[in-house]
């Protein structure tokens, strides 16, 4: 990883440390994901496997695929959220794909706007590690702003990059790292194109 990539993960995960309590009044207990892209999910899952999810942020995606009978094991890379997840019971524990080990395996994973946080280099490695933490045929749900190109957002802590991808690339990705296209859905949402992907892991027991 390049030095200013690290600066930019850095950036990123420090602005949702400072602004995580603001963040979780601005969403208000709402899904980032669809009714319908969560139970695509839940009826992909294994019975009895559990979800492993990235970026759980203030966890309503978890509250909502948990009320449909899912278990998740909800992970963000800012302590503030899981402290926040804490203060309502709920246990969220800190890891950060790009660089901490997954070391068991899950029925199913999501991550829902999380990886325009990555960096182009990144999105691969992020992408192969994530479903190698997944059985072979379990579901993966992706959430991310589709589109071109990169851009600059102002937090607190300083500048950060947040990018975009067009589908064929994203797609691309997914089948390098061994999964293939499900199911897709694009919405309006903060700041454009919203893409929710469904993938299958076909990688290897």
């Amino acid at each position: 990883m390049s030095e200013e990539s690290r600066i930019n993960n850095r950036r990123a995960v420090a602005e949702y440390e400072r602004s995580a309590r603001e963040y979780m009044a601005t969403v208000a207990g709402r899904p980032s994901a669809s009714a319908e892209a969560l139970r695509r999910l839940a009826a992909e899952v294994a019975p009895g496997a559990r979800v492993l999810e990235i970026g759980s942020g203030p966890g309503w995606d978890a509250d909502a695929l948990e009320a449909l009978g899912i278990p998740v094991h909800r992970t963000d890379v800012a302590e503030a959220f899981c402290a926040l997840q804490a203060e309502r019971g709920k246990r969220c524990d800190r890891l950060d794909l790009l660089s901490d080990p997954i070391t068991v395996r899950y029925g199913s994973a999501m991550m829902l706007c999380v990886l325009q946080h990555f960096e182009r280099a990144q999105l691969g490695g992020a992408l192969r590690t994530l479903a190698a933490a997944v059985d072979p045929g379990g579901p993966l749900l992706l959430m991310y702003p589709e589109g071109d190109g990169e851009e600059h957002e102002q937090g607190a802590v300083g500048a950060y990059t947040v990018v975009r991808w067009p589908p064929a690339a994203l797609d691309a990705h997914l089948a390098q790292a061994g999964c293939s296209i499900a199911w897709d859905d694009t919405i309006d949402g903060r700041g454009g194109r919203w893409r929710t992907v469904l993938a299958r892991n076909g990688g290897e027991s």
